[in-house]
Formats: structure tokens, sequence, C-alpha cells
């Protein structure tokens, strides 16, 4: 028997392999198994040349803008950028003629980016093409109209087209991380206070990093909206007047345009909960996830000491209550096209994870594994569920099949939690804790687990959400 390791691929068409068995092999009269477990994916190198200017101002452009999408693309995990002193066929040559290929098989690469730039009355324009230069012929050629407000949003649009026309899938760079920031601990009288938490918003790649709300109140699990206009999060803000002042935690949503900010539930919602519940009080309200038409948010309730799972409709105000166990249910998410709901549950003893229709109806089990499942969540395709897990002191990322096949744990820490995926489905972030001391970090990584990133912030990342493919 002859074993291969080659991982199941997800992303980015097969992997191929040679597998030669030894003599013995041919001399056995039983038939050869070849048992595929593990493989390796190397990236593609690609050389990415600014578009020529003897104009100091379109010089800089050009070079700015191709260094965003240069590093759109080669933080995939998919490409590997071609060493530049390398070149041989330099910018203004190719800015006035089409590539040698010779040149550029010469270093390796396999594909080239590069074009030129004219000066616009609006800005400037960019001409990009690309080449596959193993094949020797252009595979993609658009132009962009960039201006200073501009330009950094115009280079990821043209990462998402490169990417895609060079694997197949759906860009995924013209979008933005919006994540909890951890902020320094302060003294108020005696009392020192170290739960402070500030919703904020960056580009993918870290750029535009700024505030949403000033850190007055404690805010966790901000959840975009399928058009990425509005995002919903759980914060703590007081109620009650004096000694019975204290804070009270409810789902809120936030127009980003405005920032404004309301609360999803209000006090008649709250009454009818409660009569509804013999008069329990409802306590708090959270993970709060959209559904893909962006009309409801499906969020976790607890009243009377109980959680369960609700949906509203945020257009007309009504709400429905979805599950009614005497178990903790918590963590609701949609499926792609809205007619599932994926939802932890402790129902079986520990957390596992669980799917019901959108109505309530039908509720089936999972996952079998061992450990305690959380934040589940399908991804935007529907073919996968990721989640996060504990084993023991161990923490880990993994993704299952909505029928609880396929199940694999693709990262793992000291700590590692929210599980967000890109909107082409093939990556997510998440936040993670290598070790105890180490402050908590929001990474990305590929279905395999091979490719995995950490993202920089100014500070320490509690919670993390990938916006949809922005317009």
């Amino acid at each position: 028997m002859i074993r291969v390791k080659l991982l199941s691929f997800f992303l980015f068409g097969a992997v191929s392999l040679t597998c030669c068995p030894p003599p013995s092999a041919f001399a056995s009269s039983k038939p050869t198994r070849v048992h595929i477990t593990q493989g390796h994916v190397k990236p593609d190198p690609i050389a990415f040349v600014a578009p020529f200017s003897q104009n100091s101002t379109l010089k800089d452009t050009s070079e700015q803008f191709i260094s965003v999408v240069s590093q759109d693309l080669c933080n995939s995990g998919v490409f590997v950028p071609s060493n530049p002193s390398a070149f041989v066929q330099d910018a203004k040559s190719l800015a006035n003629s089409e590539p040698r290929m010779q040149d550029w098989r010469l270093i390796k690469t396999r594909f080239l980016v590069c074009g030129s730039i004219v000066q616009e009355a609006k800005g400037c324009k960019l001409q990009i093409r690309v080449y596959d230069v193993n094949r020797g012929f252009k595979i993609l050629a658009f132009s962009v109209v960039v201006c200073k407000e501009t330009w950094r949003t115009a280079a990821h649009m043209a990462a998402d087209q490169i990417y895609t026309r060079l694997t197949g899938e759906t860009g995924m760079f013209n979008t933005k991380i919006a994540y909890v920031e951890a902020l320094p601990a302060v003294t108020k009288g005696r009392r020192k206070i170290t739960y402070l938490r500030r919703l904020k918003i960056m580009d993918q790649d870290g750029a535009n990093d700024r505030e949403l709300t000033d850190g007055t109140n404690l805010v966790m699990t901000p959840r975009f909206s399928p058009d990425g206009k509005t995002i919903a999060y759980l914060a703590y803000r007081d109620e009650g007047q004096g000694r019975r002042k204290k804070p009270v935690a409810h789902v809120y949503l936030m127009d980003l345009a405005t920032r404004r900010q309301r609360a999803l539930l209000t006090s008649e919602h709250f009454d009818a909960i409660s009569r509804a519940n013999g008069g329990g009080e409802v306590t708090m309200t959270y993970a709060p996830r959209f559904s893909p038409d962006g009309h409801s948010v499906c969020f976790s309730l607890i009243v009377g000491g109980k959680s369960a799972i609700y949906a509203m409709n945020i257009v007309d105000g009504r709400i429905r209550r979805l599950t009614n166990h005497m178990a903790i249910d918590t963590s609701p998410a949609y499926s792609p096209d809205g007619r599932q709901i994926v939802f932890t549950s402790d129902r079986s003893g520990r957390e596992k994870i669980y799917i019901m229709n959108a109505d309530g109806s039908n509720v089936r089990r999972v996952t079998q594994g061992d450990g305690k499942y959380s934040q589940p969540v399908y991804s935007p395709r529907g073919d996968f569920i990721a989640f996060a897990k504990q084993v023991g002191n161990q923490f880990f990322i993994g993704v299952t099949r909505p029928d609880g096949t396929e199940e694999r744990l693709i990262v793992q820490g000291y700590l590692a939690e929210e599980p967000s995926w890109s909107p082409n489905g093939r990556y997510l972030v998440f936040i993670w804790q290598d070790r105890p001391g180490r402050q908590q970090c929001i990474c990305k990584a590929d279905l395999t687990g091979f490719f995995m990133q950490k993202m920089n912030t100014m500070r320490e990342a509690k919670d993390c959400s990938w916006s949809p493919l922005l317009k």
C-alpha cells in the first residue's frame, strides 16, 4: 500500500501528483492502493510593473495604485510577487509595447500586470493589462479613472478583477472589516475599568482604520448587513437611576453613512415578549445576524433566565420566537438562501451545532464530535459552516458540511473564535491568540489551513466581521 499526503483542496482547481510505487509493488498479486490525505499548493509568481510616466504626480499615483493591487493579490496566498530587481524589461518599454515573454519566463514569472497612465480632467486614467507569461498572451485588459479620493478603492476593485480572471473565484478585496478594539484601562475614582471597548471599521488590508463608537459603552459582535451599509452589534448601556442604575446589553443597529444608532427592539417589543413568557423580564438580547435579503435579524434573547432564538422583521417590526427549549439556544445565522438557520444549543448536554428551518421547524443536529461547538456561520456559498470549537484547553476554527460530514479543524490556538467568511466563501477571518499573555489579534486563513496571515490593528482586537463585496 502506498500513502501519499494530499488535503482536499477547495480553492483553485486540483492538485496533480505523480506516484511511483516501489519495485516490490509490481511483484505483488494484490492491486496497489493509493491513500491521498494531504498535499501542498505552491503560489504562482506574479510580476507587477507600475505604469510609466515622466510626470512625478502620475508616477506616484501609478506606483501607489499598483502597490495596493500587489498587496491584495499576494495577501491571498495564491500569488507570490516576483523580485523587481530581476526584471529585464522596464516600465517605459512595457508602456509602449507588448511584453517580451522570453524575458519574463527567464525569471520564472507566471503572470505579469502592467499598463500605462495618462492625465485626465478628473484625475488620471490607468490602462491595466494582465498577461499569462507561460502561454504568451494577454488575458485581461481594463481601464480605471482615479482621483485623490478614490484611488485606493479603485485599486481594490482592480485587484478583484484580476483575481477573478486568474482564479475563477469572485474577488474579496473591495471590502471592510468591522472589529472591536480593546482600550487601555482607566481609573474612575477608586475603580479601575478594564473592559472598555470601541467599535471600529477598516479596509480589508488594514487601511482607513476609523472609529464608529467612542468607547463609552462596552460593545461586542459587529455584523454587517448584506449591502454593507448597516452594522448590528451588542452594546451595554446604563439603565435605571441611582443605585438601580446598571449596564444592560441589547442589540443595536448603526447606519454606517450617518453613524446613527437605534435599538433593534423597542420597549413595546420587550413588554410583549415579557407577557408571552409569564411576565419574565427581558434581560439581554445578543448575537445578531442579518437575513440574506436584509429584511430580518435573528438573535438570541434571555427572558426569565432562559435563552431562546428570535427573529425580527426590521421593516415592519414583527417579531417571532423560533426556539422554545429548556436548553440554551444561541448564535443563530441564516443560510445564503434564507431558508435555514444554524445555531448552537446545549440541549444534548454540551454545546453542539444544530440547523432548523427559518420558521423554527425541523430542528436537527449537525455536529457529533467531542468538545464544545460555538459561533456557527454559513459560507456565502452554502457549502460549509464555519465554527469555533473547544476541546479541553485548546481552541480551534473549523468547517463542516451542512449535513455534518467532512468536519475539519483548520486553525488551532490558545484562543480561536468569531469566524467570519470572506464574500467569496473561501477565506475566514477570526480572533486568534497563540499563547497566554499575548494580545488577541485578527487573522485570516484559507480553507486548507496552509495559508494564515495576521492582520495589523493598533490595539488588541476582540471581535471581527468581514463585509460583503462593496459596490
